[in-house]
């Protein structure tokens, strides 16, 4: 589970209801690592982080890789060491990292070189501290938001995973491939998903529904329950990250139920 999915972003309790394996904190300050830690520890479940993870207790208003702005970058870079770090000292299954800038403009100049000098110091980091650092696909970038793009930029980091976020992908559009075009080119590369429905035209006032909402193709959602089987059996990833909004108390359990139950359906060995 994300923490994405709690209404109040400090009652990890409310996770419980899911009963998670896995949760991906994202955005917490430093004052909140004790109680992630003894929160993961007292419920058996392993900690995954999101950057950035911690923050110094004002989160940052963007997180500009590739910037254009360089002090954006360089904090960016900054974060996410600390990020790293902390999933290092914490026994994190990953860190998720957004990547490129999502903000306009969106200028060709300096791009490539920054997107090259953030990407080769996170593999720098990601063989240091001997954590599994996953890049997260976005949709914003011209430059770079398409299956084959995202090849190419980390064909030379191997240390890098991918965290493939659907509806970021889906959000390309049909003639895009994707999502089936990440998991054609990036295979078991891909260590994490993160799993919510969406359709461009609710993207992105009610943009991470339910998985188990049930819509489907012809109404503009990737249909899950088809497009997932075939996903896993691409890929295998270690782990399937929910991150729908807040549902309505009591209902909690059901998408969790859903997916769990069609992991198991099609073996495929990932864990929620």
């Amino acid at each position: 589970m994300s923490t994405a999915v709690l209404a109040d972003r400090d009652d990890f309790e409310a996770l419980l209801a899911y009963r998670p394996d896995v949760v991906e904190f994202y955005g917490y300050p430093a004052t909140a690592l004790p109680r992630i830690a003894r929160f993961c520890a007292d419920h058996g479940i392993r900690p995954a982080l999101h950057t950035p993870v911690p923050h110094d207790g004002v989160p940052p208003r963007r997180f500009a890789p590739t910037g254009p702005d360089r002090r954006e970058a360089a904090a960016a870079l900054r974060l996410t060491e600390a990020t790293v770090r902390c999933a290092a000292d914490l026994g994190a299954l990953h860190v998720v990292v957004h990547f490129p800038s999502p903000y306009p403009p969106y200028e060709e100049a300096g791009f490539e070189e920054a997107s090259r000098d953030f990407l080769s110091a996170t593999a720098a980091l990601a063989r240091e501290h001997g954590v599994a650092v996953l890049i997260e696909n976005l949709s914003a970038h011209p430059l770079l938001r398409t299956p084959e793009q995202y090849h190419r930029a980390l064909a030379a980091h191997g240390e890098l995973g991918l965290c493939l976020d659907l509806g970021h992908a889906h959000l390309l559009g049909a003639d895009s491939g994707a999502p089936a075009g990440f998991a054609a080119l990036f295979g078991p590369r891909i260590r994490s998903m993160h799993v919510y429905e969406t359709t461009a035209e609710r993207y992105p006032r009610y943009g991470h529904e339910s998985a188990d909402r049930g819509g489907t193709p012809a109404e503009g959602f990737m249909g899950l329950s088809e497009l997932l089987p075939d996903l896993l059996r691409r890929t295998r990833p270690a782990a399937l990250v929910m991150e729908h909004e807040p549902v309505r108390p009591g209902n909690e359990p059901a998408a969790a139920d859903w997916l769990r139950e069609l992991i198991h359906h099609h073996d495929a060995g990932a864990i929620v």
